[in-house]
């Protein structure tokens, strides 16, 4: 008798049924809390891209290089209500492609970097403050050579990074950091970031430690300092002294990089022969935690406490299908069923997070079988 068809006594049996249900529940990871994949209704249409997103409360701003939003004048910068999809009167626009927002701690300003030169009505070369509430510009000018692509903030210092190798006259690789009151450029930090000689070089994106000692962040660069880095590298918030964090596996541009809430794991995502997100030690980098491979580059990344919402121009993640989006477990980079869909041929560009909802701006004109141009934002728990 094959030793499938032979009967258990009935104890024997519920002995073997309770342990498999043991077994399986000792060996299935909890689902973390995710956000619909049905995306908002109602959310505002732009006639372009969307490269960056930021909220501020119940306020989410975006930039990139659109004209108009639901056929009103928004010159590459507009805002909405976040619960409802109402487009805000908040109109400062932008003479330029908008490729970074980051608001400030205390949410008066929203910070803005970009190819532009004149943003409000009055000139501001590649970057600038608003005001969070009437869209006016602040006095606060700081002077950059090229093209801002990342901004973050620490305590009273704001940090551009880009294209750039000037600020304020200065030579500055790439990064640079301001005096958020005054403007004025930092004297003390200034790392120098470069692919060797004259090659092109960019900082694409940043984000800071839990402590905010140190200062995260990723492009396309080969040597920070002098000492190799590979296209991701962290340095000190003060005097930009290289950090040994030093991820292992970055393989080509680093589109994006997030820490997590907690400061124990620095996530990456970027292009190799199709492209990746990654998971790292905060301290020496080395070897990926985790590593997960797509078709396509990952340009957007964004987590909560279980899961990596990532973005980009991919079509399968892990091997599965996903268009453009998709999510990953934080702890173990395992592949979510969460599977929105969105069309275009480079999808999605720039992500932001809260505790309740979760948005992506993009190239995309349909996400979840939903007519969603530009920007797609989608409610739960993240």
């Amino acid at each position: 008798m094959p030793l499938s068809s032979r009967r258990l006594p009935l104890p024997a049996l519920l002995l073997a049924l309770a342990t498999a249900v043991a077994v399986s529940l000792a060996f299935t990871p909890r689902a973390g809390a995710i956000v619909s994949a049905n995306p908002d209704d109602g959310t505002p249409n732009t006639n372009g891209r969307v490269n960056a997103v930021a909220y501020r409360g119940g306020t989410v701003y975006i930039g990139g290089s659109f004209t108009t939003v639901n056929g009103q004048p928004r010159n590459r910068l507009a805002a909405f209500n976040a619960a409802t999809g109402t487009l805000s009167t908040w109109n400062p626009g932008a003479n330029g492609d908008v490729r970074a927002l980051k608001a400030s701690p205390d949410g008066t300003r929203l910070y803005v970097g970009g190819d532009f030169t004149r943003v409000a009505g009055v000139p501001r070369y590649r970057i600038a403050a608003l005001s969070a509430h009437s869209g006016n510009a602040f006095g606060w000018s700081p002077y950059i050579n090229d093209s801002v692509k990342a901004i973050t903030t620490i305590g009273n210092t704001v940090y551009a990074g880009g294209d750039f190798i000037s600020a304020e006259g200065a030579g500055r690789q790439h990064l640079a950091a301001f005096n958020a009151t005054s403007g004025n450029l930092s004297t003390t930090f200034k790392p120098n970031i470069s692919n060797g000689g004259t090659n092109f070089a960019t900082v694409l994106s940043m984000d800071v430690s839990a402590d905010g000692n140190t200062l995260y962040f990723a492009g396309d660069f080969a040597r920070v300092n002098g000492t190799f880095r590979r296209n991701a590298a962290a340095v000190s918030s003060g005097i930009a002294t290289l950090r040994a964090w030093s991820p292992s596996a970055t393989a080509d541009v680093v589109g994006d990089l997030d820490v997590s809430a907690s400061g124990r794991t620095v996530f990456v995502g970027g292009r190799s022969a199709g492209g990746y997100a990654q998971a790292y030690g905060p301290t020496t980098g080395g070897s990926p935690v985790w590593n997960v491979a797509t078709n396509g580059d990952v340009e957007a990344i964004v987590v909560s406490s279980s899961i990596l919402y990532i973005g980009g121009h991919f079509t399968t993640v892990a091997g599965a299908s996903r268009g453009h989006l998709a999510a990953l477990s934080a702890s173990g980079g395992g592949l979510q069923s969460w599977n929105p869909g969105a069309n275009g041929a480079l999808g999605a560009f720039g992500a932001a997070i809260t505790s309740s909802r979760v948005a992506f701006g993009g190239e995309f004109t349909v996400v979840g079988g939903e007519g969603h141009q530009g920007v797609a934002q989608f409610s739960g728990s993240p």
